[in-house]
């Protein structure tokens, strides 16, 4: 019964392979590497103009979305039958006994990205209580990766608002006026480190960058050692999850036999796909939707899940997101293509003819997150067992909400059943609006949940197979 649905397994992977496959080869020149390779993971970093690399298919005009959808077939790659993949560090013919979710053939502590971030289907999304991972002793409800290079972004650029502001000393506001020295103030594990670097990734705000953040979950949960993070002779000094210098080839540190299990490219792939994942989206706006935000706003939730922040360049090559279309009663896509293309008078030798760049057109976006990427101490009932990475166990980044329609389980560690138990045990420096809202009416305090369960996650494939149509934008 294992191998029938091993088997089926494979076969339902190489079948919405293809089938993305089709969707892209239907409007553009094939990629120059096959969906179906095998090492992915492998692929060579490269340059813009070294073909048949992770760079120049990322940077080239006519690969730059196929790169997108390389990456998120990596994302989803299954590497527990892979026996050239590595096993955490242990013996390759044992499982991994800190395991808290993985098929019975799995070495690892999941097979794949997708292992737990499963919900919704398809998607970089939320792990459901059963896809749960444990940290110093502390559960990790899995979050979504949605819009994770507009997150970047924005901390990028309060980074740089914040170093302007010492540096002129001024108070240490971002141009989303965001105040990082009142609260928990400038400190280790405080609104925002002494090094000023805002940090948006992790729940307790522990990496600053994509490309960090997706090579520690590779090792933590995958046992992927990505070359940049373990092949770095002279370290990554300034956190961005690249190599400073050229990384130690055909190196094996964790000793499972396996070298360079996750090159420079495979991580590029990855990073430039979830720089590109869509923003999540609104369903059906009423009218006790529109009264909850406005009860939202009054109690002052805002104050920390503010609803909008503007990022002054957009990282991006490609918007996509959905709403509800209330005259055809559905569910509807909006795509916009956010680049240039540019001739650097390159010529691919391939086709022996000029190949363009696809250059971000790095326009300001407003950001729907309802966050501000900012720490803040939590109260009682909201701590982990332990601190961990010396932030105290009951301080926390406060959680974007776009999406939270779509959760199952709420809070850092999914212990919260409902959106209104998630709100009554805020304390700390949310306390006032948690008494706001438990003074509410019943019926005030139901619009505000309508209305959070109106932010929601989508499945991406819905998209590329055009089940949820494209209206908006750059129609096909």
């Amino acid at each position: 019964m294992l191998a029938v649905s091993r088997t089926r397994t494979v076969i339902a992977q190489v079948i919405f392979a293809l089938g993305i496959l089709l969707i892209l080869t239907c409007t553009e020149a094939a990629p120059q590497l096959s969906f179906g390779d095998p090492d992915l993971a492998r692929m060579v970093e490269g340059t813009p103009t070294t073909p048949h690399t992770a760079q120049y298919l990322i940077h080239r005009a006519v690969f730059a979305r196929q790169a997108i959808q390389l990456g998120r077939f990596l994302f989803h790659q299954d590497f527990a039958e892979r026996t050239n993949s590595g096993c955490n560090g242990i013996p390759c013919d044992l499982p991994n006994p800190s395991a808290t979710w993985s098929p019975p053939w799995s070495k690892f502590e999941a097979s794949s990205c997708a292992t737990c971030h499963s919900v919704p289907r398809n998607s970089a999304g939320f792990g459901p209580k059963t896809r749960d991972t444990f940290t110093a002793g502390n559960r990790i409800r899995t979050p979504d990766l949605f819009g994770a290079g507009l997150i970047e972004q924005l901390a990028a650029e309060a980074s740089e608002d914040l170093a302007l502001a010492k540096a002129t000393s001024r108070p240490l506001v971002t141009a989303n006026g965001v105040r990082y020295d009142t609260g928990l103030g400038v400190r280790m594990g405080g609104s925002v480190n002494p090094d000023l670097i805002v940090r948006p990734f992790g729940r307790k705000g522990v990496e600053s960058h994509i490309r960090a953040f997706a090579s520690r979950a590779a090792w933590l949960h995958l046992g992927l050692q990505a070359q940049d993070r373990f092949q770095c002779p002279n370290g990554d000094r300034n956190g961005d999850g690249r190599c400073d210098d050229l990384v130690s080839v055909g190196l094996d540190p964790d000793g499972d036999g396996v070298a360079d299990e996750l090159t420079q490219g495979g991580l590029s792939l990855l990073e430039n796909m979830l720089v590109n994942y869509p923003i999540p989206g609104r369903g059906p706006i009423t009218a006790e939707v529109r009264r909850g935000e406005r009860i939202f706003h009054a109690i002052n939730c805002t104050e920390c899940h503010r609803p909008e922040m503007r990022v002054r360049q957009d990282p991006r090559i490609e918007h996509l997101t959905v709403f509800w279309n209330e005259q055809t009663n559905r569910f509807e896509a909006e795509r916009r293509f956010l680049f240039d293309l540019i001739d650097d008078g390159y010529v691919d030798p391939d086709r022996q003819r000029p190949m363009p760049l696809a250059v971000p057109r790095r326009q300001p976006f407003v950001v729907p997150l309802y966050s501000d990427l900012k720490r803040h101490e939590m109260g009682p009932h909201m701590a982990d067992v332990s601190d961990e990475e010396g932030i105290a166990r009951s301080v926390f980044l406060t959680r974007p909400l776009w999406g939270v329609g779509s959760y199952t389980a709420f809070l850092h560690d999914g212990s919260a059943r409902t959106l209104q138990e998630a709100i009554m045990r805020h304390g700390g420096g949310a306390i006032q609006s948690r008494k706001k809202f438990a003074q509410l009416r019943h019926r005030d305090k139901q619009a505000v949940v309508a209305f959070l369960k109106s932010l929601i996650l989508f499945s991406v494939e819905d998209i590329l197979t055009a089940k949820i149509p494209i209206t908006r934008g750059d129609v096909p």
